[in-house]
């Protein structure tokens, strides 16, 4: 809920992943150095889990995807230039009301994307992946040149609808059409509205 109320920046430091570590229990070592364990890079497809990458909230709090995903299904944009970031400001309002929470990936450092989210006045979180940590798990990372994409998760963690190398020009849209949710203010045959 708080996810929906304020902009939100995130710093993400990713490390390496140890046998013996739990995904949601980071061992003393890792956290000390300021990291977590990251899940192996795979090729996600429609279906697959999504990789439960972890990252630093503006509070200090270590967390993964999975408390994202407590607040509702997820759209995750990588590659989003400034006229992206306007239109899904612009969407915001229409994705929470279809229980999305929209979460952009920005390949800069947080004090650049804190300007970015300040300059545009985006009310949506944006996570900080300077070393494209978070889009190499989704496959969208070459070279660290990260290519425009975007990701539908539903609240199980299960990709529901993606597209690598291009944006969308509706967000509500591709996020109702993944979830298969009707489009906010949809009239039903039988319906009075």
């Amino acid at each position: 809920m708080w996810l929906a109320l304020m902009s939100v920046y995130f710093l993400l430091l990713g490390g390496g992943q140890s046998a013996a570590s739990r995904p949601d229990r980071p061992s003393a070592a890792l956290l000390s150095a300021g990291q977590l364990p990251e899940p192996p890079v795979m090729v996600i497809r429609v279906g697959d889990p999504a990789p439960n990458f972890s990252f630093q909230g503006f509070t200090g709090h270590w967390m993964r995807l999975h408390h994202l995903l407590d607040q509702g299904s997820v759209l995750l944009v990588f590659g989003a230039t400034d006229a992206d970031l306007r239109r899904l400001q612009t969407e915001r309002g229409t994705l929470l009301d279809l229980g999305v929470i929209p979460v952009v990936v920005l390949d800069e450092r947080p004090g650049t994307v804190r300007t970015v989210v300040k300059r545009l006045g985006l009310q949506y979180t944006v996570l900080s992946d300077p070393r494209a940590v978070i889009a190499d798990q989704f496959n969208v990372a070459d070279d660290r040149e990260v290519e425009p994409s975007w990701f539908v998760v539903d609240q199980r963690g299960r990709v529901r609808g993606l597209s690598r190398g291009t944006l969308a020009s509706s967000y509500t849209r591709i996020a109702a059409r993944s979830l298969a949710l009707p489009m906010p203010g949809s009239i039903f045959p039988g319906s009075s509205r």
